[in-house]
């Protein structure tokens, strides 16, 4: 049963290391980290939250590229998770997962993994050359404020995509790790969280907000919308996410393969 995680406090400022893509990519969705009113320090003004589930399911969101009759094609995907609780924070994104992976499908569908790495424990490798992780706090971006407990970002960047989608449609998309066991408590995980902001106070272009967050089970199976305002924060939020595309072509006249 996913759980409706509570929120924590991100602060983030936008990194400017690019992924690796085709020559004619675009940043097409700028929903980045959040610049404006970060943290506790904000008061009920605070931009920044993260979201998560236990290890049977995840938050995920949808964005929309370009304009209906166009085809893109994905080459990149940018997304942030803060790992962390009270006295327990992460040196290696690895310290917490033991893998990372990328959920894409098309519009009211479920999604399925695009990409995948399995991070070695205790060290910085990835198994994917395609995914890189960094740590976005150690590239100017401050620290995420967990209830009194600061807590790094990282930034995880899935490239060499290559997938096709329809212009003006919408994507849906997850980012999720499997947690690895937490030592003392036994049969628990630690819990993957997404890094997500209300769009109004980010201080930031915000693409495609709408204050509406999806829910899937474990096996990437659509299980409900999340209104951040209605259950677990005071106020509308988004998983932040950038994606990196090119145009493919002239416009559409037949049948266009959505994100799978």
């Amino acid at each position: 049963m996913l759980k409706r995680n509570r929120f924590s406090s991100v602060a983030s400022l936008l990194l400017c290391v690019l992924p690796a893509v085709a020559a004619d990519s675009v940043l097409a969705v700028d929903r980045g980290l959040p610049q404006s009113n970060l943290n506790n320090a904000s008061g009920s003004a605070r931009s920044n939250v993260r979201w998560g589930g236990d290890n049977q399911g995840f938050i995920g969101d949808d964005f929309t590229i370009g304009a209906p009759g166009e085809r893109w094609v994905i080459d990149s995907i940018r997304a942030w998770a803060v790992p962390g609780y009270a006295e327990v924070s992460a040196a290696r994104l690895s310290d917490f997962y033991q893998d990372v992976r990328l959920y894409l499908g098309a519009s009211s569908s479920d999604v399925t993994p695009v990409a995948t790495a399995q991070l070695a424990d205790g060290t910085d490798e990835v198994s994917n050359p395609n995914i890189r992780i960094s740590e976005a706090t150690g590239n100017g971006a401050l620290l995420y404020d967990d209830f009194g407990t600061q807590l790094r970002i990282w930034q995880i960047d899935f490239t060499n995509l290559n997938v096709p989608v329809r212009g003006g449609s919408k994507t849906r998309f997850g980012v999720w790790g499997m947690g690895r066991p937490i030592p003392g408590q036994d049969g628990k995980t630690h819990m993957w969280f997404n890094h997500g902001s209300n769009a109004a106070l980010s201080g930031t272009r915000q693409d495609g907000a709408d204050g509406v967050m999806l829910i899937f089970d474990g096996a990437g199976r659509a299980d409900g919308t999340l209104r951040a305002e209605v259950k677990d924060w005071d106020k509308p939020s988004d998983i932040n996410v950038q994606v990196f595309a090119h145009r493919a072509g002239a416009p559409a006249t037949g049948p266009v393969r959505s994100a799978q």
